[in-house]
């Protein structure tokens, strides 16, 4: 178990396993909906996979991994079962050097397993999350903390999260709403956005939160909930940050190799930006950043596949 005296990111959330499986064939029925693409199959009947791989995740594990490869120095605190899935998530954290001395097993519950259907570059995630235990912990200060996705039941853990940071105002606070929090709606969070240096959320998240608009004025009506800075991103068309005084968008980077999984697309953008912060780039380096990496993890399956390193992303974006 690896444990650090000094954390450049302490990212918080739930981790499971992730279990790829990449179908295609005849035996499927594919709906070519623009808008709402479908995959269709008989219920009851046996489907042929192609390929099945599964990895070590959860937003606060992916996040981790993409800064710790960047040069960071990562610790997750996560509340999993008393089963051999945690212990397969500590020991490849552990592998990564990334410090789970704060996560906790429970024997009355279970690690998740999240089946993953890949199909035409296209993911399909079944997630389960259990209510948890999260509790605030005399952890070192780190320099930043990730709070994203858990489970039902959060609102206590994130008030006591809340009352930590407005005691450390020197963290710096970085706040991906998960599943749960965008499901309970905007005033279940307003105590989170109100500590939070940057927010990220991709567009129809902030629509979900403060209503249709341009996306300058997204950013605004975010920003007056609390967050100093706020990033937006949008998929193929790039993404975007402001400030409070200018808006910088970038265009997605292109690579010549066909997408294969989206999965942890957002969290390898959302690492990148954070770590391009941490060493002082500026708000468009920091949007290169993040595009640049997401890129390259999407063309591989998995959320850490692909990923690049420090050296790597500034030659990659020193010509953008």
């Amino acid at each position: 178990m690896v444990k650090s005296n000094s954390i450049d990111i302490l990212t918080i959330g739930d981790v499971c396993i992730d279990l790829y499986m990449k179908v295609e064939g005849s035996e499927l029925s594919d709906d070519k909906n623009p808008e709402h693409p479908r995959i269709c199959f008989y219920h009851g009947s046996k489907i042929p996979v192609k390929s099945v791989r599964s990895n070590i995740a959860g937003n606060a594990v992916n996040v981790s991994m993409a800064a710790t490869k960047l040069g960071l120095q990562a610790a997750v605190y996560a509340e999993t079962g008393d089963d051999e899935e945690a212990d397969r998530i500590m020991s490849e954290l552990t592998e990564n050097g990334i410090d789970t001395s704060f996560m906790r097993k429970d024997k009355d519950s279970l690690t998740g397993i999240h089946p993953v259907i890949v199909y035409n570059g296209e993911r399909t995630i079944f997630s389960h999350h259990e209510k948890r235990p999260y509790q605030v912990q005399s952890w070192p200060k780190p320099r930043w903390l990730y709070y994203t996705s858990v489970g039902p039941g959060f609102e206590h853990f994130q008030e006591e999260l809340v009352v930590y940071l407005k005691a450390n105002p020197d963290i710096g606070v970085a706040f991906n709403p998960g599943t749960y929090h965008v499901r309970a709606g905007l005033p279940s969070i307003k105590n989170m956005l109100g500590v939070s240096h940057v927010l990220f959320v991709n567009k129809d998240e902030a629509i979900t939160f403060v209503g249709e608009g341009e996306l300058e004025e997204l950013h605004k009506k975010l920003q007056a909930l609390g967050p100093k800075l706020t990033v937006i991103t949008e998929g193929n068309a790039g993404a975007s940050a402001h400030d409070g005084r200018e808006l910088i968008q970038a265009p997605a980077y292109k690579i010549d190799k066909p997408v294969t999984d989206k999965t942890g697309a957002g969290d390898s953008f959302a690492a990148s930006f954070v770590s391009a912060l941490f060493y002082g780039k500026d708000l468009k380096e920091a949007l290169y950043w993040g595009l640049v990496n997401s890129s390259f993890v999407i063309r591989e399956i998995g959320a850490v596949h692909g990923l690049k390193t420090k050296d790597q992303l500034e030659k990659l974006t020193k010509v953008m």
